[in-house]
């Protein structure tokens, strides 16, 4: 065995037990045999393999080997042992087991720093028991050099809990050995929107470990600290940490654009797409969070503490498995809430010693982030010192040392403390005495930004406009302008990013860039006193006003998903911009910018989640707002809203104003004409209250008006729902062949996504009974298309689960409601969650009767709350002539579980479902259909 742990290039391997906990509790003197005989396993493992055991923690072990094909060998070495014991405990170990190959810093004579230990951790935690997972760099040092009888599988790109970029990730298998595991527990694996984190986590371990245990204490913990500190990542970290806890993942809500202190629940709702109309903003938020579990982060909340802990009282009162994660540099002062201080980091004592010193996060941290500039910065006996000595000048705060490290590339250590400590004595008067930290910070930040030139000190003040997340043709367009020439500023932020002041991140639409709200509020001083702050976000309006303009006009083409994607991304952006435009009284943009949102009802046919929510009411009491081309626009969508909440009437009254107002305005803008919406709405309502037939010529005369106008794509889409809804309502296949045929060619010379997906399955659906084999090929067509991650197209997913289920094919109906179910939970929407629950329980009938009344309840319970009574007694009546093939399946589901398990428990698994409120009922279904079919079944 090593006397000395490998360095350089070294593959680490760790171990953990699944399920260990609740053995020990079981048989805790049977477990400990065990552990003896478990421990004696994995260290013979190592060894034999020349593996060095630096760390033992918990239930399992952190070792290091000099070569990937030796930590692989000791891991399925590890594995087969376990297999292979017989084990007199309740039942067998199950170890998981994670392998990650990177640099090794040897901080001293048995361990490592920490940075590739967390990943290989957190890969390893991802992991399930009996599985053994590899990083993508250590499968590229086993090409053609993997061990005899073992293969990797490769599992795809994952993004790991550390917030970090997608990773590869490889199961190590035997030959042979095709255990099935569930999907691995990556934050991909979970609800949320944490953002990916371009530069890594350094230290805070003890910091995390405490926010972790505050949270299992107290629903409300609030961290704070000065600026600069890094409360933000110190929270996401957390977040990510403990999103396992929670069923409904973990939300992040940027309170630092909100100015509004009524905007503040506004804010949190736009995260999970609630419509309000009808209810106070925080009824609507609180009546989609009542039944959640999921922790909810609320960042920088010290400009609105009075609103913030309003709304955090309320939802501590109200839903009760949502807790709150908020960052502040002080407390809301609240019942219940756990406060938390963010220390610096630490950089150690002047007598330390000089080894220890240069261990500390602090150090860590300035070297991490000097590496980015100067990709051969390293520590030596000539600048170790000086780098000490300048995370000491600057107190460890982490803002402040990042810009620092973002000048060697210029300055050694040495040069950089001279000019720093200089700096810090005219702070201080001279003397070498303490700055305040909130002095430290803003001194770093003035010495960084009076070394800028004057176009990029002007670039960087101009970009605070943007709350979030930009492109470089935003900043193109909105920051241009003496002395900032628009050729020059690809090359001016490429200066910004090299010195930490601006951050790059990395999305499927392309790069983006944002500033850390300190920066910005830096930033945003600096165009206040040059009085250009006006001007600035009167430009940032306009250009996101041409952003939605652009997409409005293309949006029912090709390009259909990309917009999509793009409104979603852009969201922070144009809800600042009509924000901006409302407040100033710019009327004529604050509709256009209203007016351009594609509209709700077409979104049924793009990702769920993507629809942009607009505060239609604000714009319409504008003064002049109905003299303005798009106006009506405003109305309809106004009009949707109000039908989400179930105001039928409302609605209508308000989409009878559009369309008045639409011939009453000379100029109407480009997209759709007002009728197409108008059709659609009374579809919708329609086919709410179970009138199939109305619900139907609907349908038909919005297509006919939409291909009047040459929009083809959403002719073809309201095509489609034509055959869907008749077919619900008694007609017969035969009798829509040809309107299929029709949404089908629409769809193909639109080249629209959503209506291709939804014409497929339409002509699918009307062939179940006469062809077979060309209705499955048509649902295998729409699903590849439909369900591409990250580009969901939710309807087409609930109409190809219905396909999948005339067709019997079990397997794959329950993976289409899976994810039909997991796309529409966040709003609400009761007739398309019916609708899932019934083929899901017609599905689970023959294998899982228990599971399926269940389900069953659920779908008529779902139908009833769905707004009217009338739709379900209307689906049932046409369920008695045979038509209705959803309520069909539902009397068909309940007859199989009243045989299996007799009427008495059929009921009761009936009434239980039918009990449930919509999380729940979603819950349960998700948890059956993942441990029964958590991939998509190969056809």
């Amino acid at each position: 065995m090593n006397v000395s742990p490998p360095s350089g290039t070294v593959t680490f391997l760790l171990t953990d037990l699944e399920g260990s906990t609740r053995m020990w509790e079981q048989d805790p003197d049977a477990m400990k045999a065990a552990m003896v005989r478990h421990d004696e396993l994995l260290e013979k493992a190592i060894a034999a393999h020349r593996g060095f055991v630096f760390a033992r923690m918990g239930d399992g072990m952190a070792a290091a080997f000099a070569t990937a094909r030796d930590a692989v060998c000791a891991a399925a070495g590890f594995q087969q042992a376990l297999a292979e014991e017989p084990w007199r405990i309740a039942r067998p170990l199950r170890a998981r087991v994670g392998l990650h190959t990177d640099e090794a810093v040897i901080v001293d004579d048995t361990g490592y720093a920490s940075l590739p230990i967390n990943r290989c951790s957190r890969l390893m935690t991802a992991a399930h028991g009996g599985q053994t997972v590899i990083s993508g760099a250590t499968e590229m040092l086993l090409r053609d050099q993997l061990p005899d009888a073992m293969e990797l599988i490769d599992l795809g790109e994952h993004r790991l809990r550390d917030l970090g970029r997608p990773t590869r990730i490889f199961q190590l298998v035997r030959d042979g050995d095709r255990e099935e595991f569930p999907p691995l527990r990556t934050l991909d694996a979970f609800p949320g929107n944490l953002p990916a984190q371009v530069s890594s986590f350094i230290g805070r371990t003890a910091d995390v470990a405490r926010v972790v245990a505050a949270l299992e204490a107290s629903r409300v913990v609030t961290v704070t600290g000065v600026g600069g500190v890094g409360k933000t990542r110190l929270a996401l970290q957390v977040a990510a940490h403990v999103l396992p806890r929670y069923r409904d993942g973990a939300w992040v809500v940027e309170l630092a654009p909100v100015r509004d202190p009524n905007g503040v629940a506004e804010a949190v709702g736009l995260v999970f797409q609630t419509a309000n109309q009808g209810a106070s903003v925080e009824g609507a938020l609180i009546e989609i969070l009542r039944h959640k579990q999921l922790l909810l982060l609320l960042d920088n909340c010290e400009h609105l503490l009075g609103p913030v802990a309003t709304l955090a009282t309320l939802i501590e009162r109200e839903c009760p498995g949502v807790a709150i994660l908020a960052t502040s540099r002080e407390g809301m002062a609240i019942e219940g809430e756990q406060l938390l201080a963010v220390p610096p980091l630490p950089v150690g004592g002047r007598g330390d010693d000089l080894a220890h010193q240069v261990s500390t996060d602090a150090v860590s941290l300035f070297v991490e982030r000097a590496r980015r500039v100067k990709a051969d910065f390293t520590l030596t006996q000539d600048n170790s010192e000086a780098v000490v000595e300048v995370c000491r000048r600057l107190d460890g705060v982490p803002l402040a040392i990042e810009l620092a490290a973002a000048r060697v590339i210029a300055l050694s250590p040495n040069e950089l403390l001279r000019r720093l400590d200089h700096r810090f004595q005219v702070l201080s008067g001279g003397r070498r005495g303490a700055v305040e930290r909130h002095a430290t910070l803003r001194a770093a930040i003035d010495w960084s930004y009076e070394l800028l030139s004057a176009p990029e000190q002007r670039l960087l003040a101009r970009m605070a406009v943007f709350p979030g997340t930009f492109t470089l043709e935003a900043v193109e367009d909105v920051c241009c302008g003496d002395p900032v020439e628009r050729e020059a500023v690809m090359d001016l932020i490429t200066g910004l990013v090299a010195r930490s002041l601006v951050v790059t991140e990395s999305h499927d639409v392309g790069t983006r860039y944002r500033l850390l709200e300190t920066i910005r509020q830096y930033g945003d001083e600096r165009l206040s006193v040059w009085g250009e702050t006006d001007h600035i976000v009167t430009r940032h309006a306009q250009f996101y006003a041409g952003v939605l303009a652009r997409a409005a006009e293309n949006f029912y083409g090709p390009e259909q998903l990309v917009l999509a994607r793009q409104l979603n991304i852009e969201r922070g952006n144009l809800r600042a911009a009509l924000n901006n435009a409302i407040d100033t009284g710019d009327t004529a943009l604050a509709v256009r910018l209203a007016a351009d949102n594609p509209n709700l009802q077409t979104n049924a046919a793009t990702p769920m989640g993507e629809v942009l929510m607009i505060p239609a009411a604000r714009v319409l009491d504008m003064p002049g707002a109905p003299d303005v081309p798009g106006y009506s626009r405003v109305l309809m969508l106004e009009s949707w809203l109000t039908l989400i909440n179930g105001m039928y009437d409302d609605a209508e009254e308000l989409c009878q104003q559009a369309l008045e107002a639409e011939q009453r305005l000379a100029h109407p803008l480009p997209g759709p004409r007002i009728d197409v919406d108008a059709w659609v709405l009374k579809a919708h309502k329609a086919l709410s209250l179970g009138a199939y037939d109305e619900a139907v010529t609907a349908y038909q005369l919005a297509a006919e008006l939409a291909k009047e106008d040459g929009y083809l794509g959403l002719a073809s889409v309201h095509l489609a729902y034509c055959v869907s809804t008749a077919m619900l309502g008694g007609h017969t296949a035969e009798e829509l062949i040809e309107t299929a045929e029709e949404s089908v060619t629409l769809a193909r010379q639109s080249r629209m996504p959503g209506a291709d997906v939804l014409s497929l399955n339409a002509m699918a659906l009307t062939l179940v009974d006469r062809d077979r084999d060309r209705a499955r090929a048509l649902l295998n067509e729409s699903v590849d298309r439909a369900g591409t991650p990250g580009a969901e197209i939710a309807t087409g997913l609930l109409t190809a689960c219905l396909v999948a289920s005339r067709l019997s094919d079990w397997d794959l109906t329950l993976w289409l409601g899976a994810r039909a179910l997991y796309l529409w939970r966040w709003n609400n929407s009761l007739l398309q969650a019916a609708t899932s629950f019934a083929q899901c329980a017609r599905a689970f009938a023959d294998e899982r009767p228990e599971v399926a009344g269940v389900l069953q309840g659920a779908a008529y319970g779902a139908f009833h709350t769905a707004g009217s009574v009338t739709s379900i007694q209307g689906a049932a009546g046409a369920a008695s002539s045979g038509a209705n093939f959803v309520l069909v399946g539902l009397r068909e589901t309940g007859d199989i579980v009243a045989a299996a398990l007799g009427m008495d428990k059929a009921r009761e698994l009936r009434a239980t479902g039918a009990a449930m409120n919509l999380d729940e009922a979603v819950d349960y279904a998700l948890r059956h259909i993942d441990g029964r079919q958590p991939n998509r079944p190969n056809r």
